[in-house]
């Protein structure tokens, strides 16, 4: 579990993991709500409108009109901004850098390369679940 792992490798798979999760979350609900209901006279998928409004609130959600079902999310909030470079630096960029800012790990664990400019994966991690709790709640009333 990341919020116990004090190996530095360990920790830095389990964030990945972690990140592609989040990621895969909002990709779902975006698509989810691009074809949430069918039009009983056509059979075409309806987007639930208020949903989506809801989502694009936090995430830009885009739909390539030419590839049927190809939607695609990206970070509007700050924290969202955070969550996919955060995502994309560990998927698509050679991995995500984690640093020991301190002896008190996992908690001291931080992303970046610079101690400096470091931000706190655990309480990272522990914003963006919340979030997502908080958004999920929000899309169903």
């Amino acid at each position: 579990m990341l919020a116990v792992e004090r190996d530095r490798d360990k920790f830095r798979w389990l964030l990945g993991a972690f990140l592609n999760g989040c990621y895969g979350f909002l990709e779902f609900k975006a698509t989810y709500l691009y074809y949430a209901f069918c039009d009983p006279d056509s059979g075409e998928p309806v987007e639930d409108r208020e949903a989506l409004e809801t989502l694009r609130k936090y995430v830009k959600v885009s739909q390539k009109k030419n590839i049927s079902g190809f939607i695609k999310t990206s970070g509007l909030s700050e924290l969202m901004k955070k969550l996919y470079k955060f995502r994309n630096r560990s998927t698509h960029d050679g991995g995500i850098e984690i640093m020991e800012a301190g002896n008190q790990l996992p908690d001291d664990f931080q992303i970046g390369m610079y101690k400096s400019k470091g931000y706190p994966a655990v309480e990272f991690c522990e914003e963006v679940l919340s979030f997502l709790r908080d958004l999920d709640l929000e899309l169903e009333s």
